[in-house]
């Protein structure tokens, strides 16, 4: 055996790498991994800014010529008071409650926000014991919010829903059980005639 000849028999090594396929694969399956890192990352970006606009909503309810202006600049608040005397009636009930607010938000048990890539909702207690909801979107790609993005704006003596939630999630759920049960039987158990 000459010299040189010794190389010639070990195996090379195979510079084949991952198949075309599974290189698609893999990045059809990172592209919905992505999405979801990105949108979890705006929605805590979201939810970090809303407590500033909580208070920013409670100080512009502490005069009445402010009240005015944001009840105008926000026309879904419509749905809520169908007045901008209805919705002055109430923030009169509660303006004192939520006059000074902290410029850090409150632990869980008087502060709750759920956040999205878009908007926010937020619960926060007041002086006395009293809750204000405040419901904010922002324009996302094609979906325009109307107005400064405030949805909505209540406040209640508890923290839980006020009577017209309360019927509007009792009218749902009637709903979604007759929709379930599918079309009402005759008396034989057979489909009506």
């Amino acid at each position: 055996m000459a010299s040189g000849d010794w190389s010639r028999e070990v195996p090379q090594p195979s510079r084949q790498g991952a198949s075309l396929g599974l290189k698609v694969a893999l990045g059809i399956l990172a592209i919905p991994i992505a999405l979801v890192l990105f949108l979890l990352g705006q929605s805590k970006t979201v939810e970090a800014q809303a407590w500033p606009v909580v208070r920013r909503v409670a100080l512009r309810l502490q005069t009445d010529a402010e009240a005015r202006r944001l009840y105008r600049a926000n026309p879904a608040l419509l749905r809520s008071y169908p007045s901008e005397e209805a919705f002055l009636e109430r923030v009169r009930a509660y303006r004192t409650q939520f006059a000074s607010l902290p410029g850090l938000p409150p632990k869980a048990d008087r502060y709750e926000c759920h956040a999205g890539p878009n908007g926010f909702r937020a619960s926060v207690q007041g002086s006395d014991g009293s809750w204000a909801t405040l419901e904010v979107r922002q324009d996302i790609l094609l979906e325009k919010v109307p107005g400064e993005g405030i949805l909505r704006l209540e406040f209640s003596p508890t923290r839980g829903p006020s009577d017209a939630a309360r019927r509007a999630l009792r009218k749902a759920r009637a709903g979604a059980r007759t929709a379930f049960r599918g079309p009402s039987r005759g008396p034989a158990g057979g489909l009506p005639a």
